[in-house]
This record gives C-alpha cells, sequence and structure tokens, in this order.
C-alpha cells in the first residue's frame, strides 16, 4: 500500500488499523512527507544560555524563538514549499541527500548517484533518485572531480522545496553552542535530568544528540557504539561542544556490555536501538514491511534486556511509530512504566509516550521511561 510514496505492506497497514482509523493512517503519513513546522536547536548550556544563543542568532538576522516547555529548546521557523527554478543540468542523489537538500542543506559528493558533466560556477537541478525535483544550486567544483573523490562539498543550494537556515555555517555551531535535534528527542534527556542521576550509560550513542544532551546536564556518561564510522562521528560531536571530560567512548556491540564490562553499573541507560524510521520526516519515499518491524524488535529487545540489568532506570525510545518495535518490546521484559506526562499515551501503555506527526507537528517519536522491578 502507498500512502504519498511511503509504502508499507499489508500485513502492517493491519497492523496500524488496530489503533488508528483508515483517515488516522493516512493523515499521518501524509505529514511524514512534510518537515515539522518548527526546526529545534537544543542549546548546550555548558557553554551558553538560551536567551544569549537567541540574541546572538536574532543578531544576525535569524527568526529564533524559545520553546514554550523545554528550557533548552529554541526554534525557528520551517519556510515553504517553494517553487524550484529550472535548471539545464541535473544531479541525482540519494535519498539520504535528497532529504537533507530539500531543507536547505548544501549538496556534499558522497550523496551523488549520478551527474550531469558540470562545469564549475554552472547551476543545476538537484533530484532524488526516485524523480523528486527538491533543490537548484550551484555547482562549486567540476563534476569529474567530485565523482572521482567522492569527498567535499559539490553544490551550493539557492532555492530548495523548503527553507531552514545553514546552521553548521553558522560561527555558534563552530563553537559548539548547540546541537540540530528533534523536540521528541530533547525529552528523552528532560527526562534524565528529572531523575537526578549522576552516571549513565547510552547504548546507541551515535551521532550522540542524547549522549551530548546529558553531559551538558553534568552527568557522566558512558557512550557505546558498535562501528568505528558512528564513533568518529560521536567523538567529534562531543569535542565540538566542549562536553569530552564528562563521556567514555566505547567501541562495543552494547548488547553484550554486560557480559564483557561485568563492573559496569549506572544509575540510568538510554536505548535508542536501530528500527524501522517510519518517525523520521520529510520522508520521500520509504518502504517497511511488517516482518521487517518484528525482525528489528527482536533486536531492540535484546539491547533493552542488557540496559536493565546495568541500570535500574532505562529511558527506551524511537523514531517509529509501529506498535511492534515500541509498546511489545516492553511488555517482553519485567518492568514498571513511569509516566512522563509529554506527547500522548501510548497505545494500551498510558505512561510510555508517543508523538505524532499529524498531532504534534513533530516527527513521530515513542519513549517510555522504565523502571526494573525489584
Amino acid at each position: 500500500m502507498n500512502f504519498y510514496g511511503i509504502e508499507i505492506d499489508y500485513d502492517l497497514y493491519k497492523h496500524f488499523l488496530e489503533f488508528l482509523t483508515d483517515s488516522e493512517i493516512d493523515a499521518m503519513f501524509k505529514a511524514l512527507t512534510t518537515p515539522p513546522p518548527r526546526y529545534y536547536l537544543r542549546v548546550n548550556t555548558a557553554k551558553t544560555s538560551p536567551g544569549e544563543l537567541v540574541k546572538r542568532l536574532s543578531e544576525r538576522g535569524i527568526s529564533v524563538y524559545r520553546d514554550e516547555h523545554l528550557e533548552e529548546a529554541i526554534w525557528m521557523p520551517v519556510l515553504g514549499p517553494f517553487k524550484i527554478p529550472t535548471a539545464r543540468k541535473v544531479v541525482i542523489v540519494d535519498k539520504k541527500a535528497a532529504e537533507s537538500v530539500m531543507m536547505g542543506a548544501d549538496l556534499y559528493a558522497p550523496g551523488v548517484v549520478k551527474t550531469d558533466y558540470v562545469k564549475r560556477g554552472e547551476e543545476v537541478n538537484i533530484m532524488s533518485d526516485r524523480g523528486h525535483l527538491v533543490a537548484f544550486g550551484t555547482a562549486v567544483v567540476e563534476s569529474s572531480e567530485v565523482m572521482k573523490t567522492r569527498t567535499g562539498l559539490y553544490v551550493t543550494v539557492e532555492k530548495s522545496l523548503y527553507k531552514t537556515p545553514k546552521i553548521r555555517n553558522l560561527p555558534e555551531y563552530s563553537e559548539g553552542l548547540f546541537y540540530s535535534q528533534s523536540l521528541p528527542a530533547m525529552v528523552v534527556g528532560h527526562v534524565v535530568r528529572k531523575l537526578d542521576v549522576k552516571r549513565a550509560l547510552d547504548l546507541n550513542a551515535a551521532p550522540g544528540g542524547k549522549t551530548t544532551h546529558l553531559a551538558q546536564y553534568g552527568i557522566a556518561v558512558i557512550a557505546v557504539d558498535r562501528s568505528w564510522e558512528k564513533i568518529g562521528k560521536l567523538k567529534s560531536e562531543i569535542s565540538r561542544m566542549g562536553l569530552g571530560a564528562l563521556v567514555d567512548v566505547v567501541l562495543h556491540d552494547s548488547r553484550y556490555i554486560e557480559r564483557d564490562f561485568p563492573r559496569v553499573k549506572t544509575d540510568v541507560a538510554l536505548v535508542d536501538p536501530p528500527c524501522t524510521d517510519i518517525g523520521v520526516r520529510p520522508k520521500i519515499y520509504h518502504h517497511v514491511t511488517l516482518k521487517s518491524a518484528k525482525s528489528l524488535a527482536k533486536y531492540q529487545w535484546q539491547f533493552l534486556k542488557t540496559a536493565l540489568k546495568i541500570s535500574k532506570y532505562v529511558v527506551y525510545s524511537t523514531c517509529t511509530l509501529t506498535h511492534i518495535e515500541n509498546e511489545s518490546v516492553l511488555k517482553n521484559v519485567d518492568v514498571e512504566p513511569i509516566d512522563v506526562k509529554m506527547g500522548a499515551p501510548g497505545w494500551g501503555c498510558d505512561q510510555c509516550r508517543r508523538f505524532f506527526p499529524h498531532i504534534h507537528h513533530t516527527p513521530g517519536f515513542f519513549l517510555a521511561l522504565v523502571k526494573r522491578r525489584q
């Protein structure tokens, strides 16, 4: 079944029908094809205050506002959709690059699938590998160089389908004064802070959003991920934000942390495992089956089971909206959910919390604070 380019099989559709009406499913998937109306940044309160950062960005002519609920959250309006000018040359990019470029980000070489021969300074259209026109811009290097090296900036985007400030070009980004993070993801850190804990374990730490959030609160974090590439990105973010003194980075499969590092004990653990990513927005296209969701749920359960052996409290979160990857995973362990009173009640778990794109105007997100039963 196809909802605005998001394809799910009939079994997954029936799975959603257990909790939503057909019109609600349609509205949910339609919202996922557009960005949220607010683009959020998390202020690094270890370096500056939300008020001071808002002032600095405002002086640059950026429209920026304080969030009504989370102290360290600020946001900028997302503008669009806009009409994209036509260029004679075309660059084809992968899904990830297209979804980034459509929000106004510049195009870098690794995202290029195919390109016309383009000289430096020529205008180009950027299209997804399924033919979605997402932006217009100017090449900063010749196409042959891009395809040869596969590194560096290729196109400076001048007109995109939607527009947000190019935050990575700001000096405040280089200074580590903020981290780009959705509001629901920030709620995870907010929940942990209210526990008043000293030590935390992040079992799925890269690229570093939740790890650095806890560290800026002064919480010592053991940050674990399983690939060198992810660890490199994680370390880069920790360094940029000046939080290295509070984070120990470990390269390991965190499902086996309790077995291989038996002395590791923390007050709280974060589990944000790989999932079907249904809640991530904006989406150009996506494909998910119930079988893939079930397979991932077994994987997710392994992380959660390990976390509960190490920590009294666990915050389990995903950026997907299936029941089988969220509430069902929690049912397979002996835990007591604790209501965090943000978002909407979970499906069959009132203490679990959900954020819906068509209701809360955020990415789709699930989180639950659970306590290990003694």
